[in-house]
């Protein structure tokens, strides 16, 4: 495992992996024949990246390989899934990650996948699991949507707030200022980051500023995805808080500023396009006293 200054967040909630999952299965079920297709590219793409991080052995065969893996999920409680060997196949079987971490028994026929019946409960997994699919599905959407992959992550988010509201972790909210804090509140405690904050810069709000500590996404999945030269943005947190101000009739363009720290800590700035009438003058002279600094070093 990595060793850097969010070493001590190897683990998160089982249900925030969950969620994700449930999240990328129902926002691709529009694609019909090709879902199966863009699943088992995100498949492909996080074992690469176990593999690069060192996580599964590189280069000892596949039967040395597909065992570590095999370790590796059930240390985290799930039940692999092989991959059906023909008679005449010397290939050996893998393991469907997706549908291990969807726990959903079989592939059927037809190749579409079924959701997560239901969350596993609240136990903890190694982060390194829903690093490897956070980063699968952002480099996957970029390679064949590009910047419209946008549009499937935010579907995600959406998606994943009615999972967690299910199941209990989150309380909805019809205020949209309260609902987000829960949200925070519970990401905060499941080891996405240490802590969460955001303001609103501009009069009226044109710039949504977050600020982490030990936030793992960013560190790992986020800058290695902009190294690549996506401009897509998977961070869960996010993509929720996205799907509730919507509600309101906020828009979020690109992040257009990242600054992490060299303790690990991150600060990002995204625009956002609110309508106006929305704000009244007291409203924009509040916000406009707003001021950002840089994270601690």
């Amino acid at each position: 495992m990595r060793k850097g200054p969010n070493a001590t967040y190897q683990r998160i909630d089982r249900t925030a992996v969950d969620a994700f999952v449930e999240g990328l299965l129902d926002s691709l079920a529009y694609l019909g024949d090709q879902r199966l297709a863009m699943l088992e590219k995100v498949e492909s793409t996080m074992l690469q990246y176990l593999i690069d991080t060192r996580t599964i052995p590189r280069s000892r065969g596949q039967r040395e390989r597909d065992s570590s893996l095999e370790r590796l999920l059930v240390r985290n409680g799930y039940n692999p899934l092989s991959q059906t060997r023909s008679p005449t196949s010397q290939k050996v079987p893998s393991p469907k990650l997706i549908e291990t971490l969807a726990q959903t028994g079989h592939r059927p026929v037809s190749g579409a996948v079924s959701k997560p019946r239901a969350s596993r409960g609240s136990g903890k997994v190694d982060w390194i699991l829903y690093e490897a699919i956070l980063y699968a599905v952002t480099k996957t959407l970029d390679d064949q949507l590009g910047v419209q992959g946008q549009h499937i992550l935010d579907r995600i988010g959406t998606s994943m707030l009615d999972y967690l509201v299910k199941q209990g972790v989150i309380k909805r909210s019809d205020d949209p200022d309260v609902l987000v804090q829960r949200v925070i509140d519970y990401f905060v405690s499941a080891g996405y980051a240490k802590s969460f904050r955001y303001e609103l810069e501009g009069a009226p709000p044109d710039t949504f500023v977050s600020r982490y500590e030990s936030a793992r996404y960013y560190t790992n999945v986020f800058r290695r995805t902009q190294k690549e030269g996506s401009a897509l943005l998977s961070c869960p947190l996010c993509l929720i808080g996205h799907s509730i101000y919507a509600t309101v009739g906020w828009r979020f363009g690109n992040v257009f500023e990242v600054r992490i720290s060299s303790g690990g800590n991150v600060l990002s700035r995204a625009r956002i396009y609110p309508p106006t009438e929305r704000f009244t003058e007291k409203d924009a002279q509040i916000f406009s006293r707003i001021k950002v600094q840089d994270p601690p070093k």
